[in-house]
């Protein structure tokens, strides 16, 4: 099966070679799922939310009982997840407790520019919230919003941290967030779904959790636990359940802590080709294209793993960790199990 993704049109500069650290790329990465429109997203938020409950973030966080005493309030805050898009974040979720919202589940994410401000919770660059709620037909869906830093509801935003303050490229809901949350073109249309994107929550995992000198790993073990036990709430597909599961040592999650050295079996023979798959491609392909985590699949296809990201350079599909892919030794072990794989 050939692997899916619309073919770019890469910048002289990308195709010259790596990018350097710290460059701005824009081109057609983390628009694998299609591009939104301004339209989109305000026909998006009138099917999500057409009473306008949720107009700000502090709107957002009372309409899913973060503000309810009887909801805990799971934080999660002063990491870096370098898998996708290599802000420094904080991350809070709410399982809903009150009656009639039972089943409910909130995650809402601030992006932050340095450790220091991801730690204390200050000078957010955005806002990005996923809800599983019900939708439109009563049925819950994920729903996805965007906020500015002082809580004001956007239609767009950048994901790219080298943009911060440089030339940028913002990307509207709901396909901007579709590249790694799943949807888009690939998904369904919200319009005849009744607002429902195919999209939906990810795992957590350490493997791919950068710490600074603030906060640690040993810090965040419980309360990622929790949002991994939130995520499995969220009617996730299997790829995610699996994934959840196998860190935490079986479908009841009998560890504490998660267990990094996990891969499915099996990718035994392929440990560094995994370890890479986990750091570059498991994040987003957990609910796009779940195909890419099989190793069958890279030994069947290996014409179009080398065109799409040896050739386009289009992969990752996200501008940090299309950098960072680059300038490491990551895209060397792609390239040499793929000369292994055709022979």
């Amino acid at each position: 099966m050939k692997l899916n993704f619309k073919a770019a049109l890469i910048s002289v500069a990308l195709l010259a070679g790596p990018t350097m650290p710290g460059a701005v790329y824009s081109g057609d990465l983390l628009k694998a799922n299609g591009v939104s429109t301004l339209d989109d997203a305000k026909k998006y938020y009138s099917t999500i939310d057409p009473n306008d409950l949720r107009l700000t973030q502090a709107a957002w966080r009372a309409v899913n009982g973060f503000d309810e005493p009887g909801n805990e309030v799971v934080v999660v805050g002063g990491h870096k997840n370098v898998s996708d898009l290599g802000f420094w974040r904080r991350i809070e979720m709410v399982i809903d407790k009150r009656p009639g919202y039972v089943g409910n589940v909130a995650f809402t994410t601030f992006n932050f520019e340095t450790e220091q401000d991801a730690f204390v919770n200050v000078h957010p660059l955005s806002i990005v919230n996923m809800e599983y709620s019900p939708g439109p037909n009563g049925d819950r869906i994920t729903k996805f919003y965007i906020y500015d830093a002082a809580g004001n509801r956007q239609t767009k935003t950048f994901f790219d941290p080298a943009a911060i303050h440089g030339a940028r490229e913002d990307l509207y809901l709901p396909n901007g967030c579709a590249a790694c949350h799943g949807g888009g073109t690939h998904g369904v249309d919200f319009r005849t779904h009744a607002g429902r994107t195919g999209g939906g929550f990810l795992a957590f995992d350490f493997n791919v959790f950068e710490y600074g000198v603030l906060t640690s790993r040993a810090d965040n073990e419980a309360n990622v636990k929790k949002l991994n036990q939130g995520v499995l709430m969220t009617n996730p597909p299997s790829a995610v359940k699996t994934l959840v599961s196998g860190l935490y040592g079986g479908n009841n999650l009998p560890r504490a802590t998660q267990n990094s050295a996990y891969r499915p079996s099996d990718w035994n023979t392929e440990p560094a080709l995994w370890k890479v798959v986990v750091t570059d491609c498991l994040g987003c392909h957990t609910l796009t294209e779940q195909e890419v985590l099989s190793l069958d699949h890279w030994k069947r296809n290996v014409a179009s793993f080398r065109q799409i990201i040896l050739k386009e350079k289009e992969m990752p599909n996200a501008p940090f960790s299309n950098r960072r892919f680059w300038n490491t030794n990551n895209h060397q072990i792609v390239e040499d199990a793929l000369n292994r794989f055709r022979h």
